[in-house]
Parts: C-alpha cells; sequence; structure tokens
C-alpha cells in the first residue's frame, strides 16, 4: 500500500471519529443523578435526565429531600445554569407539595420574582403559586409586574393572572393598592433583614405599577382619599402617604413611578439638616409658582416640572403669561434658526421625529415651559464651560460615559452642570451611563438629568438618546438631555421626556 493511500485511509478513519468528538460530550453520566445534574461537562439532555431521576426518588422517599433540594436551589439560583436545565430545576422544586418543601418554595419565590427577568422563570413560578394558592407571595408579584417589559402587554402578563387567580373579584388596583399599604406581607422576619430597604422598594413598585394601571390618577386619588390604612408593621408607610397627599394637596401632582416616589421621599425627608432646609424652600417657592397657574397650565403637571416652573416664576415670569400656541413658536422660532442634527433610526425604525411641531399636541404647557427653561440653562455661559470641559474628560474615559445634572448654583441663582462621574461598580460600557446613588440623591431640585454621547471622534449618527435613555427617563420620570459631541467645537443638545417625546435643541458651541 502507498503513503498516499494509506494517509487516505487513516482520513477516512478519522473524519467519522472527529464527526463523533464534536457531536456530544466526551463525559458521560455516572448514575448518581445529584452528582451528575451538577456536572457542567454533561451534555445538558443529560443533566436535566438527572434532575428529573432524582426527583422522582425523592417523590419515591429513596432520596434526602432537604439535599436535593438544595442541589437544584444552587442550580436555579446561579447565572451559569443552562435555560432548559434552569427551568426543570425550578419547576420541579416548586411542584414539591410537602409541607417543608412547600413553604421553602414559597420563600424562594418571593426572593426570586422582584428581580427575575427570564419570562418562562416568572411563569413557571407563577403557575405552581396559583396551584399552591401562595397568598403571601403578592409583594413579590407586584413587584414583579410593576417591571416593564416590552412585548408583552400589561392585559397578557402572567403576573396579572396570578393576581386574579390569586385575589378572584377584587379589582387588580386595589389589590396593588393593598401591597402599597402592607409592603412585608407574606416576608419572613429573616427576609427583611436581609434584604436592604425591602418595604420601600415593594412600596414604590407598587406604586410605580398605579401609576401604569391608572394613567389618569383617578383611582389613586380615590385610593388616597379612602379609609385605608397601613399596616402597624411598617411606620413607612404613613408617611409615604402623607408625602403623597402633600404632593397632591400643594401641587395637584401624584408622581407615576418608583423612582418619582423615592424622590418625593427624599424631597421631604432628607438626612442632611442643612439640606433639608433647603428642599423646604424650594417647595414653599415651587407651590407658590403653581399657584400662578390657570386653566390649561395645570395639565399633565408632574415632578420633573416644578423646578422650571419655580425658576421661570422668578426669571422669566411673562413666560407665564403665554399660552400653549405662544410657547410652541417661540420654541420652533428657536429650532428655526439653529442647525438640528437628527439620530439615525436604528435598522427597521422610522426616522426620528424631533421638531416642535412633531409634537405640539402631545406636550403640556408645563412641558413647552421647561424646554424653554433647559435651553436657556444650557446656552448659559458657566453651563457650557463646564460641559466642554467634561466633554474633554469623558474622552479621555474608555470605560464610561459620562453625565450629571444641571440645576441652580444658590450662591448666585444662575444654572450649573455638576458632573456625577460613575463608580466603579457602574462603569459598564463606553456607550452607557449609569447614574450613581449620589447623583439621585443630589438631584432633589435638578432641572435636568444629563450624559454625553462622546466616545468617537465624530458622533453624529448617534446625535439624541438611544432605547436603553428613553426607558432610564421613563423609570426615572426626569426630564433629560443627552450632549452629543460632533466637532471638537460643537455639542449637539437633544432633550427627551419619560413619555418618549424628543426636542433637539441645536448645537451649542464654547463661549468665546
Amino acid at each position: 500500500m502507498t503513503i498516499a493511500r494509506v494517509s487516505t485511509v487513516l482520513m477516512l478513519v478519522l473524519i467519522p471519529m472527529l464527526w463523533g468528538c464534536s457531536s456530544g460530550s466526551q463525559y458521560k453520566p455516572t448514575g448518581n443523578p445529584i452528582l451528575d445534574v451538577r456536572n457542567p461537562d454533561l451534555l445538558e439532555r443529560d443533566r436535566i435526565a438527572a434532575a428529573e431521576q432524582a426527583w422522582a426518588e425523592v417523590v419515591e422517599g429513596t432520596r434526602v429531600r432537604e439535599r436535593t433540594r438544595q442541589a437544584f436551589k444552587n442550580l436555579a439560583w446561579s447565572s451559569a445554569t443552562s435555560p432548559d436545565l434552569r427551568y426543570t430545576t425550578l419547576d420541579l422544586l416548586m411542584s414539591d407539595t410537602s409541607p417543608e418543601g412547600d413553604a421553602d418554595s414559597a420563600r424562594m419565590a418571593r426572593l426570586i420574582l422582584p428581580t427575575e427577568e427570564d419570562r418562562q422563570a416568572v411563569r413557571i413560578i407563577l403557575q405552581h403559586a396559583i396551584r399552591a394558592k401562595w397568598q403571601g407571595l403578592m409583594p413579590a408579584i407586584v413587584r414583579s409586574y410593576a417591571r416593564v417589559t416590552p412585548g408583552y402587554p400589561d392585559e397578557q402578563r402572567m403576573e396579572r393572572k396570578a393576581i386574579e387567580a390569586l385575589e378572584p373579584g377584587q379589582p387588580i388596583e386595589a389589590v396593588v393598592f393593598s401591597v402599597f399599604l402592607d409592603p412585608l406581607k407574606g416576608a419572613s422576619d429573616r427576609e427583611e433583614r436581609s434584604i436592604l430597604r425591602v418595604a420601600d422598594r415593594t412600596r414604590d413598585d407598587a406604586w410605580g405599577l398605579l401609576g401604569r394601571l391608572d394613567a389618569d390618577g383617578s383611582q389613586r386619588v380615590r385610593l388616597l382619599e379612602s379609609n385605608m390604612t397601613p399596616s402597624a408593621t411598617d411606620q413607612g408607610t404613613q408617611q409615604t402617604l402623607d408625602d403623597l397627599r402633600a404632593c397632591w394637596n400643594d401641587f395637584g401632582i401624584l408622581p407615576n413611578q418608583a423612582m418619582e416616589l423615592a424622590w418625593l421621599r427624599q424631597l421631604r425627608h432628607a438626612t442632611d439638616d442643612d439640606w433639608a432646609a433647603k428642599n423646604v424652600v424650594w417647595w414653599d417657592k415651587s407651590r407658590l409658582a403653581v399657584s400662578y397657574l390657570r386653566g390649561n397650565q395645570r395639565d399633565g403637571l408632574e415632578l420633573r416640572h416644578l423646578e422650571a416652573l419655580r425658576w421661570a416664576r422668578a426669571n422669566r415670569s411673562d413666560w407665564f403669561s403665554m399660552n400653549r400656541q405662544q410657547l410652541i413658536d417661540e420654541i420652533r422660532d428657536r429650532q428655526n434658526a439653529r442647525t438640528l442634527i437628527r439620530r439615525k433610526p436604528d435598522k427597521g425604525q422610522p426616522s426620528r421625529r424631533e421638531r416642535i411641531e412633531d409634537w405640539q399636541n402631545q406636550l403640556s404647557w408645563a412641558d413647552l415651559l421647561t424646554i424653554l427653561v433647559v435651553d436657556e440653562a444650557v446656552r448659559s455661559e458657566a453651563v457650557v464651560e463646564k460641559l466642554y470641559v467634561q466633554r474633554a474628560l469623558d474622552k479621555k474615559d474608555t470605560k464610561t460615559e459620562y453625565g450629571g445634572i444641571i440645576d441652580v448654583d444658590n450662591a448666585n441663582a444662575s444654572h450649573r452642570a455638576v458632573l456625577f462621574r460613575p463608580r466603579a461598580r457602574d462603569r459598564v460600557s463606553d456607550e452607557r451611563f449609569v447614574a450613581s446613588d449620589d447623583m439621585m440623591r443630589f438631584s432633589d431640585r435638578a432641572l435636568a438629568h444629563y450624559h454625553f454621547h462622546a466616545n468617537e471622534r465624530n458622533n453624529e449618527k448617534y446625535a439624541g438618546p438611544s432605547y436603553a435613555d428613553f426607558i432610564n427617563a421613563e423609570n426615572s420620570g426626569r426630564t433629560s438631555i443627552v450632549f452629543t459631541s460632533i466637532k471638537e467645537d460643537e455639542l449637539n443638545v437633544d432633550l427627551y421626556q419619560p413619555d418618549g417625546v424628543v426636542i433637539d435643541l441645536g448645537i451649542i458651541r464654547p463661549i468665546e
């Protein structure tokens, strides 16, 4: 046999061997289902089969339930577990009808649901919650439902089905409000201690969900005016009710988002005495500004409008005499005199609408006034100077975007741009800005939040908010700005609102 023929035969032998190796894992099950289900080197189908075998042995009484549950819980909690294996272990855990297993599964569900983003995992948990009638799971279900999930309409969400099944005949708004009043219902003492601020977070999420279910606020006003009382175990709820009633009585405003409720709480109960005193003064001046509003000027008023109203009343009182059309005309004149740069739409998306005439029917009087105040602020000499310094810092830092707040310097009553560099844990990408806790605490009286798009030499195609930016604005309830670096001496300014409105305010250049 020639060398060439030998090589051919060897190749024919090796090819099927290589194919065989590539078609699956070289590791084989040991026959011990707990060892196998934990082994990441096994094929997923073998690990799923091992999980099912282990649980069958638990049901038969030949395997220790507690040890098996612990092994499954480790897999269900781990982000490294493949989806199908995780679904299997979750389903088996939640199917446990023994008294101790049922109680443990309910506790586990309460911990998972508030932050679980996998819709199939949520569905598995809630199907078992309905079967087992886990009434104590309601706060966790409400928190899960409060999280906006694109592509899943509220009416079709599994959380809604679970609420309706566990509280038959009750209006869903009343059920959610009952969670707002008793955010720790069903939680054990151990869980209350182990989860930081669980009562505040549950209460805020419940209120945020109510804001979505009751867009015009009429049902929330009725609930606030009802004789429903908070749980005696949670002192913070009465304080929150008092804050909401004060916000409604003084401004005619009800926060719509969970983060807005936290904002309201910080406004009224800041821990620093000097800061708290400034908030009290600001609240009183804002209330005075709102008292000057007439007719439809009060329509659609939100917390984010108050600083613009306060500043305009003190510095541009003539704007208060303008009607909607006059404000629209003023904004249109400003846009017409400037170069506007429209963000390039994502693939399959329509062109961006960024002119005032695109949105005029959707904008409230307070929205229009806020646009003008923001435009004045970002063109002030002090703000422009700081923005160009901050842009240079952002360009040098390739680990994150930079951002901060626009507010008023009390020393000279002028606007300023205050930078908050993201902390190490929040530096996730040069194309993303994550607001720090310090920034959120410092922005009680802020006019707007902002961040930069400055990672490239010319960012013209990114001149405007991204999809993630819209989500952040919606969740925070804030007026927001993105400053896009176009040329060395040009920053494009786009204002965007929680409702998706974008208004291009044109280019700002360094002050000479």
